[in-house]
């Protein structure tokens, strides 16, 4: 990649993660697979050092994982850190490595003479390799051709922005010169160097046109994105290509590749799982256990069955920790490890009851609160009102999210894909790319009792019904497994809406730099209604604590209550408030972008499945409103 190439080691899972396309000055570039990082090329000491900078460790995590990818998890992996450049002086650092990248598209075009010309997909941006060397005719315009002009003169190539791409994840080049002889009559030997892209006066993708100068046949891009049409070049199926595997032999699929556009929202959908670190997973001893080559070291000891106690004291002072304590946890996890495996998948509801459970617990010990920590509030302190409504608030000054890829798709969603998503290397990995933020948080938990007399509400009922409805006629279409929408999960997905915009105004966090993360559950033994606001951007030591602050009793009693005032006006009303439907598949009420919608990497739902009117009410009903008792 060359040293002008950069982006932050967080995007390197997501949003730029394997598989991905990403746009830098004058060439486009796709993530490499696994296989190519620098943690599976390096050897030796670099190798060691670059696991060590960039191993993430979670343990409840990497288990769910084991169990749902059916291989062994034993650690997540951030990008390498970019090393410093040469220029600066700097000394070369084993822990710092480039990351990956594969060139695509391979197709490229002339902005001058409008040739388009085949790079290799391992072909460095340096020298003359994006340069125009063509010394032959000129589409467009008059004067010398480009490959006679000086080396310095030349025009820098472009990316082509048509590509391929199928619901099976595989993505290839458009297939030019199949598509320059569509209608052409007889046969062509045309190669590299003999196809032109240009416009002409005509409007849209009729005005682009592909010719070949060997046989003067041409064929405009009208056409190019309908469905299916690209059968007629490949046939019933898909050529199978995995550009981000480098040279990985081609796979068979039975899709149909759909153009679209290189730069396209639907050309990448990763596939991410999060995570809230927990106790007993945060706790300082049980993350050094979690560290495969601590564990695999530890084991190596064993002799006839049995560890040597004296061993694993010292291994405790080398580590800095309470050698009886080690010692203690060392055993309990070869006794787990001896018991019956579990095999059964733990569920998305399960997995957060469990996070949800912790928030409500006791406080950590305090040599276990690095990575989570919390400080239990009565909602009774927060006023009558606030007290009558909200069960519980949760500070937590310390938490850490982690936020690993397990795989992509292309055109659709994950979740609408019939089979596994697109694989990140060619062969399976005892690790996944994954990054952890430190960050702080609120955790609130709503009044069951009151959430169900309030849902009782005909006209609640009725607009959750009309939503629900319509959400599992989209997911029937698209294959898509039907996700149960309750009164309770709309009412505290809008309210967390509401709730972020204000906290944004107040604590000065921009919108998107606060994330959601949603407890709802009807079901026996996971009964939950709760909420966590969580900053989303802190670096690796957290952030600074200004929205902790921002929940003590004084401060967050008025910014729930200005968050429901500034949400019964909205300045699209009465448009926003009476509407029967809006937003994608019209899967939002009262909830449009002026009151409601907030930056796509602050919720879990693609600004979906909201309603302000079971916040606030309506003009006509304000009691339909869970809150409507804010606005006395």
């Amino acid at each position: 990649m060359a040293p002008r190439s950069e982006l932050r080691r967080s995007q390197g899972v997501v949003p730029f993660g394997v598989g991905a396309v990403v746009d830098f000055k004058a060439e486009s570039l796709m993530s490499a697979g696994l296989d190519m990082w620098p943690s599976e090329t390096a050897s030796g000491e670099q190798r060691s050092a670059l696991l060590a900078a960039g191993q993430v460790l979670d343990g409840r995590l990497a288990d769910r994982l084991s169990i749902e990818l059916g291989r062994r998890i034993r650690y997540f992996l951030s990008p390498a850190e970019a090393p410093e450049r040469a220029a600066h002086g700097a000394t070369p650092r084993l822990d710092r490595a480039p990351m990956p990248f594969v060139r695509f598209p391979t197709w490229y075009f002339c902005p001058r003479c409008r040739i388009l010309k085949s790079v290799p997909w391992n072909a460095q941006s340096s020298g003359d390799t994006l340069r125009c060397s063509n010394t032959g005719r000129r589409v467009e315009g008059a004067g010398e051709a480009c490959g006679n002009l000086h080396a310095k003169r030349r025009p820098t190539l472009a990316p082509v922005r048509f590509v391929a791409a199928c619901q099976g994840g595989h993505i290839m080049d458009f297939p030019w010169l199949e598509w320059a002889h569509r209608n052409a009559e007889g046969s062509c030997s045309s190669g590299d160097g003999r196809l032109y892209l240009y416009s002409t006066p005509a409007a849209g993708l009729a005005g682009v046109r592909v010719m070949c100068t060997a046989c003067n046949a041409s064929n405009s891009m009208a056409g190019a994105f309908r469905e299916n049409v690209l059968a007629e070049v490949y046939g019933a199926g898909c050529p199978g290509h995995r550009p981000w595997l480098g040279d990985a032999p081609p796979e068979t699929c039975a899709n149909i590749p759909q153009t679209i556009q290189r730069g396209a929202s639907n050309a990448y959908f990763a596939k991410v799982v999060s995570s809230i670190l927990i106790p007993p997973y945060s706790a300082k001893i049980r993350q050094i256990l979690d560290n495969p080559d601590t564990w695999d070291e530890i084991i190596s000891t064993t002799l006839e069955g049995k560890l040597p106690e004296a061993f694993l004291f010292k291994k405790a002072r080398t580590l800095g920790v309470d050698g009886d304590s080690f010692v203690k946890a060392v055993f309990e996890r070869l006794a787990a490890k001896e018991a019956e495996p579990v095999t059964d998948a733990v569920g998305e509801v399960r997995y957060r009851f469990d996070e949800h459970q912790a928030f409500l617990g006791p406080r950590p010990a305090r040599e276990e609160r690095h990575d989570f920590d919390t400080d239990v509030r009565g909602s009774g302190d927060y006023g009558q009102t606030f007290g009558r409504l909200f069960d519980r608030v949760v500070l937590a000054p310390r938490l850490r999210e982690t936020r690993v890829l397990t795989g992509f798709s292309r055109l659709v969603p994950p979740d609408a894909v019939q089979g596994q998503p697109a694989r990140l290397s060619r062969h399976p990995k005892p690790w996944l790319p994954g990054f952890s933020v430190r960050g702080e948080g609120i955790f609130l938990s709503l009044r069951r009792a009151e959430i169900e007399k309030w849902s009782a509400h005909p006209e609640v009922r009725r607009r959750c019904n009309a939503l629900s409805a319509r959400s599992e006629k989209v997911q029937r279409d698209r294959g898509i497994p039907a996700k149960e929408i309750s009164p309770a999960s709309l009412l505290i997905h809008s309210f967390s809406h509401l709730l972020i915009r204000q906290l944004s105004f107040e604590c000065g966090y921009d919108t998107s730099s606060i994330r959601e993360r949603l407890y709802v559950s009807d079901d026996e033994g996971t009964t939950m209604a709760g909420l966590l606001l969580y900053t989303a951007s802190g670096d690796s030591e957290g952030t600074l604590g200004g929205l902790v602050r921002q929940g003590e009793p004084e401060r967050l009693r008025e910014t729930v209550r200005s968050a429901v005032r500034n949400a019964v006006i909205c300045s699209s009303d009465p448009l926003c408030i009476e509407s029967g439907g809006q937003g994608l598949f019209s899967l939002n009420l009262s909830a449009c972008h002026a009151c409601s919608l907030l930056p796509e990497t602050s919720c879990e739902e693609g600004n979906l499945l909201l309603d302000r009117a079971l916040v606030v009410g309506t003009p006509e009903d304000s009691s339909i409103g869970y809150f409507a008792s804010f606005l006395d």
